[in-house]
């Protein structure tokens, strides 16, 4: 990874506290070859060296979500746009186990959603004022009986964060038009909203946060075997 990546990712890491919102990095408009608005919505480019569709592959990048794990106590009223989504379970006082998600493009095509606008898989957000796909990634916490609890990412803006891939091109993709570029990584800080697991009812203990991306195959990809992160947890 460049210099200029470790530098984005420090940055992310040192902003803001829990009710801080700050926004994703922005990026120019895409230049002219990049993919029209209407292009497929599972891969940029035509095909592969052997002659196979170009898709994208994502997987969670483990040594950048980590050490960004941290519970929090936060108090919510009872209008807020955390509890109308479902992100906790209700108003007051909420513990949530907080982390980052990053989330790698490590295929031969890209992940392409274009304008949240034009792409059914994106929900418009009255609260937020924004549109959200909520199937991008789940969240759960684990113990040796199976699922305590899950949340899931309020995905709002997916884009090139950060160069994963040294000399792959791009960035390409915007708020304005979604995707993760081949080569590329979204990287959703755990201080905005809903970049948690409501863990106030949970009994204190060892468990493991299991976070899934694309777990309903709702994009295709050229492997789905690797689209689940397990890690450790104790709080």
């Amino acid at each position: 990874m460049s210099r200029a990546c470790l530098l984005v990712v420090s940055a992310l890491a040192a902003c803001g506290g829990p009710d801080e919102v700050i926004p994703p990095v922005v990026f120019d408009a895409p230049p002219t070859d990049a993919p029209a608005l209407d292009a497929p919505t599972d891969a940029r480019t035509d095909a592969s060296s052997d002659g196979r569709p170009a898709l994208p592959d994502m997987v969670l990048v483990e040594d950048l979500m980590t050490g960004t794990i941290q519970v929090q106590e936060v108090n919510f009223d009872a209008n807020a746009c955390e509890l109308m989504e479902g992100c906790i379970g209700a108003a007051g006082a909420r513990r949530l186990l907080r982390f980052t998600t990053v989330t790698a493009n490590l295929g031969t095509g890209d992940l392409y959603f274009g304008p949240p606008e034009q792409n059914p898989l994106f929900e418009y957000s009255a609260c937020h004022g924004h549109y959200h796909f909520s199937g991008y990634a789940d969240y759960e916490i684990v113990d040796g009986a199976g699922v305590v609890v899950s949340g899931h990412k309020q995905a709002f803006c997916l884009l090139d964060t950060l160069q994963v891939t040294p000399g792959a091109p791009g960035p390409y993709y915007t708020c304005a038009n979604q995707g993760i570029g081949a080569g590329w990584a979204d990287s959703y800080a755990s201080f905005l909203p809903c970049q948690w697991i409501d863990i106030t009812d949970v009994t204190p203990g060892m468990y493991t946060l299991r976070v899934r991306v694309n777990p309903t195959m709702t994009f295709e990809e050229s492997d789905y075997s690797n689209n689940t992160l397990d890690i450790p947890v104790t709080f």
